[in-house]
């Protein structure tokens, strides 16, 4: 009779948790464990930069009147592209003890923002008062606790602006440039990309105008292209002096604030009228075109020049060393007529013949001076 009293005040020890409203509080009788990883699912940053890993801590009590052994395990993992692992899987708790670990998942980066992994673990009591939980008294009851979730991948925006030509545009005044571009999404989810003209209060200052506005956007599909996209700028009807000025073209996310830009800086050249362009409806000249004009002016004088030196070399004459003086002829009077001798005409053919010995002298020097 005594040993069925004795058996009887032990179930009711047991049973007694089952007339309490609950089998968690502090001092149970029976064997229990509470498991609290947070209310909010972990979010993981897979960003290129980032290590895509994260640790969520859990804090594992036991609110029994006796020292418990618990034991952490993984119930349900579905990931591929990100590993879970537990810092630690097992505790000895004495009564109203606690303690923590850490959930570990450890990832790829560049994880589309559409994945999302669900996970469970499970605290469980192995021995309660250094009795295993299979040694106990059968029917006794154990409460062991869960904890559910889902893993979310971060988005992020990352964008490539695509711009074919960059070179230095050289513009007349109140002339029109037009830029044709196309934004990549390189983020891991869909974006409002926008690709504005970052100084354009500096260049307004200036004033340029911007006759198609100074901002686009489309809505681009995780890793997709958007279509492509004008902007243009509108050089000032006059400018005083030459002007140059940077144009910053900048691509961005429109959905994360935090994401890199990528732009291009293309430089606008503006050339001043020259103050003479009225005169003689002449055009300023280029530094090209001065020195193509002083080359053929430089080439004229020389030609000039050397035929000058030519025509001189061949006027020029030496003094004949072997010409006799000519005898003045005398001067014949009306009054006293002389009868010339008729060999007189014979000497002036002769002197005919000395003339053109003459000239063939003279020649001859010619060839000297050259």
């Amino acid at each position: 009779m005594r040993k069925g009293l004795i058996l009887c005040l032990v179930f009711g020890l047991f049973l007694a948790p089952c007339l309490v409203p609950s089998a968690s509080a502090q001092g149970s009788p029976i064997p229990a464990v509470e498991l609290d990883c947070g209310s909010s699912d972990p979010v993981l940053d897979v960003r290129p930069t980032s290590d895509a890993e994260l640790k969520l801590q859990c804090t594992v009590t036991n609110p029994s009147s006796a020292s418990e052994t618990i034991s952490i395990e993984t119930i349900e993992w579905d990931g591929t592209l990100v590993e879970m692992a537990l810092s630690e899987d097992s505790f000895t708790l004495a009564a109203g003890e606690e303690d923590t670990f850490d959930i570990v998942f450890n990832g790829q980066t560049k994880i589309p923002a559409s994945t999302d992994y669900s996970f469970e673990i499970g605290a469980k009591v192995e021995s309660w008062n250094n009795i295993p939980i299979g040694q106990l008294p059968e029917g006794t009851l154990v409460f062991n606790t869960t904890h559910a979730g889902d893993l979310i991948i971060e988005s992020y925006g990352m964008v490539e602006l695509l711009l074919s030509d960059v070179s230095t545009r050289y513009m007349d005044t109140s002339e029109e440039v037009e830029f044709s571009f196309q934004v990549t999404n390189k983020g891991n989810d869909d974006d409002l990309l926008e690709v504005v003209f970052v100084n354009a209060a500096d260049l307004e200052a200036a004033q340029f105008t911007f006759p198609g506005g100074k901002f686009v956007n489309e809505n681009v599909a995780y890793q997709g292209t958007s279509s492509v996209k004008t902007l243009s700028i509108r050089a000032p009807s006059s400018v005083s002096e030459d002007l140059r000025m940077p144009l910053i073209i900048r691509a961005q996310s429109g959905d994360d604030n935090d994401a890199p830009f990528s732009e291009v800086i293309i430089q606008l050249d503006i050339t001043a009228p020259s103050k003479n362009a009225g005169i003689d409806g002449l055009d300023s000249l280029n530094s090209d075109s001065t020195l193509l004009y002083a080359s053929i002016g430089g080439g004229t004088i020389l030609l000039v020049l050397f035929l000058v030196v030519l025509i001189r070399v061949v006027t020029k004459k030496k003094p004949k060393k072997d010409k006799m003086p000519q005898i003045q002829q005398p001067i014949i009077l009306p009054e006293e007529p002389v009868q010339q001798p008729s060999t007189d005409d014979f000497d002036d053919l002769f002197d005919d013949l000395d003339a053109s010995s003459s000239s063939k002298d003279e020649f001859d020097d010619l060839f000297d001076d050259l």
